[in-house]
């Protein structure tokens, strides 16, 4: 199999085609690096299921490894998929001076996580407004991207024994309870 080769020519005024090509290969220099480092690394996803009034966990987090002592280099950046500020943990301290007011004492952070690499959050009072993706970034010596869909359902809806007892079994119940009394 024969492998064709194409030459596309750029005609540029007073540019020298050589600085194109310097130019090109510094490009594809620096996406190679961008890549070899981790900085183009596809997101890590995640869905998480939560319920109106409830708690839900979004996870975010780097190989404890990778942090070691340097936990004051890392910065956390929650995002909602409107860029709406959730929490931001810079240096080890959580900091949401900015955040958007949806998220106000409703956010929690586990600080003892960090030195273990979890950045994970806690989002409370759970509405279903709030069924949409968070954006997690880590920046520093290690990079994450960590992409949470959140889905909210209404109540208790289909966990556990939440749902009304049977007529069958309110029967059998009485029964038992009347037998016991007359015992």
């Amino acid at each position: 199999m024969a492998m064709k080769i194409i030459h596309v020519g750029l005609l540029v005024s007073s540019v020298p085609l050589w600085a194109f090509d310097t130019a090109f290969s510094w490009y594809i220099i620096s996406v190679l690096l961008l890549d070899f480092t981790g900085a183009f690394s596809d997101p890590v996803r995640v869905t998480v299921k939560g319920f109106v009034g409830e708690s839900a966990v979004f996870p975010c987090s780097i190989p404890d490894s990778e942090i070691q002592d340097k936990i004051e280099k890392f910065n956390v950046h929650w995002r909602d998929n409107e860029d709406k500020l959730v929490c931001d943990i810079i240096a080890s301290n959580r900091t949401c001076t900015d955040q958007d007011p949806k998220y106000k004492f409703r956010v929690e952070t586990f600080p003892d996580e960090y030195k273990k690499g979890n950045f994970s959050i806690k989002l409370n009072s759970l509405q279903k407004t709030d069924a949409r993706e968070y954006i997690c970034h880590i920046t520093g010596p290690s990079q994450n991207h960590t992409i949470t869909e959140l889905h909210v359902e209404d109540g208790q809806h289909g966990r556990g024994n939440h749902r009304k007892p049977s007529s069958t079994m309110l029967f059998i119940s009485f029964f038992l309870i009347a037998i016991l009394m007359l015992s």
